[in-house]
């Protein structure tokens, strides 16, 4: 596994451009699409992150990459036998890429209301989540990670997988996954969920 990240504040605007004329038409019109500048500024980073990692990867030219999107809209490279995953949130981009299937999943600490937590945790995450914004978002991101990483996307089974701390990391109700908590700048939670 191998991650890549770019923080959104350290790219010009020549850089950004340089990205965009890089993309595919198809990934142009939906990124033009976009009404929030920041939200397209993301997109196109996260082009540029997927075609640098699956480039590197498989020892390829980012202009023979091809991406396409499963049924539940994870992408894909096409053709290729590599797995790869993005996130972004704030001012941030990440992706994850690996020869095995791969999730990850950040997220800005920001102010939510932690009843919210009902919606997604099981009772023992919700024990563990108590009153605190930080394991919030702990456990959000852990089952993020993991449905990237199974390609589903979160669904109605959303609690029946669960999460815990252990003094070894994080483990999963579910067996064959590695979770892999990332270090970021300060406000920033995110995991990787890798299938072993």
């Amino acid at each position: 596994m191998k991650l890549y990240s770019v923080d959104l504040n350290n790219v010009s605007e020549p850089e950004l451009s340089q990205w965009f004329d890089a993309m595919s038409e198809s990934r142009k019109e939906e990124v033009t699409r976009l009404k929030n500048d920041a939200k397209r500024k993301s997109k196109i980073a996260a082009d540029r992150l997927s075609r640098a990692a699956v480039s590197e990867f498989c020892g390829i030219s980012p202009a023979e990459i091809r991406f396409s999107k499963n049924e539940f809209g994870k992408p894909f490279a096409v053709g290729l036998d590599v797995f790869f995953s993005i996130s972004h949130s704030g001012d941030l981009v990440c992706l994850a890429v690996s020869d095995r299937k791969i999730g990850i999943d950040i997220e800005k600490n920001r102010e939510i209301r932690l009843d919210a937590a009902k919606r997604f945790a099981c009772e023992s995450e919700l024990e563990y989540i108590g009153g605190s914004t930080e394991r919030f978002f702990e456990i959000w991101t852990l089952k993020e990670a993991y449905f990237k990483c199974i390609g589903t996307g979160l669904g109605a089974d959303i609690k029946n997988v669960s999460f815990k701390k252990t003094d070894g990391g994080y483990e999963c109700s579910e067996n064959g996954f590695l979770l892999t908590k990332l270090v970021l700048p300060d406000g920033y939670t995110g995991f990787v969920c890798e299938k072993i």
